[in-house]
């Protein structure tokens, strides 16, 4: 397994024990929402940053875009009172998925570019996570605890949906 290929195994593995904690968070009467999206999101970015560092000799810098992204979904929430309305959660939710589209739809570019064929699992991949926020935002407008738990599950979906991809290139790393 190469550096690359192994640097972003780990990291989907830390993503998904991450959004297993915050889906735990409702057990032990952890419901600040704002708090617990600030803490996944700050994670997310500062994981991806990380990864990036790592991998750095493959030029591929999807890692600076999300963690781009999670600066400015942070910045935005200092604006929009997240606790009173589930409605402004859903916005900087909706933000946040856009700016992640835009940062996967540029990694399969990249795949395109170095005519390797992942980039298709990366747009189909890019549709699943699409399909999976949106649901996730439709469904915010409930308590604390089951908006705790919409997120626990996007982003758990999120984690297996980082994995795919590293394991998929394993497999024809091997071949």
């Amino acid at each position: 397994m190469n550096r690359r290929t192994l640097v972003e195994f780990i990291t989907a593995w830390i993503l998904i024990l991450v959004a297993t904690v915050v889906i735990l968070m409702p057990i032990f009467n952890i419901n600040n929402v704002k708090n617990i999206f600030i803490a996944v999101i700050s994670f997310y970015g500062i994981i991806h940053l990380f990864k990036n560092i790592y991998i750095l000799k493959y030029k591929e810098y999807s890692g600076f875009s999300t963690a781009i992204s999670s600066v400015i979904i942070l910045i935005i929430m200092f604006f929009l009172d997240v606790n009173d309305s589930p409605w402004n959660l859903a916005l900087i939710l909706f933000i946040w998925i856009i700016l992640m589209s835009l940062t996967k739809l540029k990694e399969s570019d990249y795949y395109h570019d170095k005519k390797n064929k992942l980039w298709v699992l990366n747009i189909a991949n890019l549709i699943l996570f699409i399909l999976s926020g949106i649901l996730a935002t439709i469904n915010l407008y409930y308590t604390s605890d089951i908006q705790t738990l919409v997120l626990g599950f996007f982003f758990l979906i999120n984690g297996i949906l980082e994995l795919i991809d590293p394991i998929v290139a394993y497999i024809l790393e091997k071949k």
